[in-house]
């Protein structure tokens, strides 16, 4: 029963969330110029350096006290403390609400939590701030394969190689479930 309804609820919050495109909250031009890059690299060793900018650019919120708290967000979840890393995102989240990774990371600890509902939550925050975030939208598909959600699941991956070509797992995740949704699976 308790996968039902979460299955409910997940179909709910991806209509709600879609994998669609949506403006950027605040332009950037240097990310802006990195996603383009990444759009146009010619293989997967060009694309990891571009990637590895990226989230260079992701880690950096633009305030000292903002990346303290995601440094201890991070500390708190390694050492076991999903709780005492919340409140520090939380607090990130007061201090920048616009900034996108203290949902990101949300998102990761509703997931390892099997908080599925939570963590499209924090991934649907996550995108309305970076819509771009290939990792998010990655995510979401690993969620919606957990759900038995297939073409859901499929949908995401897609979104995200529609933004990073080269993503590995959302490369992994069209071909393992293309076969099957698209009704091509012998």
């Amino acid at each position: 029963m308790r996968n039902v309804l979460t299955a409910l609820v997940a179909a709910f919050l991806l209509a709600a969330c879609g994998v669609q495109s949506h403006a950027p909250t605040r332009s950037d031009p240097e990310l802006d110029r990195l996603f383009v890059q990444l759009a146009a690299a010619p293989d997967d060793n060009a694309a990891t350096t571009i990637e590895r900018t990226i989230w260079q650019h992701w880690a950096d919120s633009g305030s000292p006290t903002v990346n303290v708290l995601l440094e201890r967000a991070t500390a708190a979840e390694t050492a076991g403390d999903a709780d005492l890393a919340l409140r520090f995102l939380d607090q990130a989240t007061s201090l920048a609400p616009n900034y996108a990774e203290p949902w990101n990371r949300r998102a990761n600890i509703a997931y390892r939590a099997e908080d599925y509902t939570g963590a499209i939550a924090a991934i649907q925050e996550t995108l309305k701030r970076e819509p771009r975030h290939f990792a998010a939208l990655t995510a979401l598909g690993i969620i919606y394969e957990d759900l038995g959600q297939q073409r859901a699941a499929l949908e995401a991956y897609r979104a995200a190689l529609a933004i990073h070509p080269h993503y590995e797992p959302a490369r992994q995740g069209v071909h393992r479930l293309e076969p099957r949704v698209d009704g091509r699976d012998a």
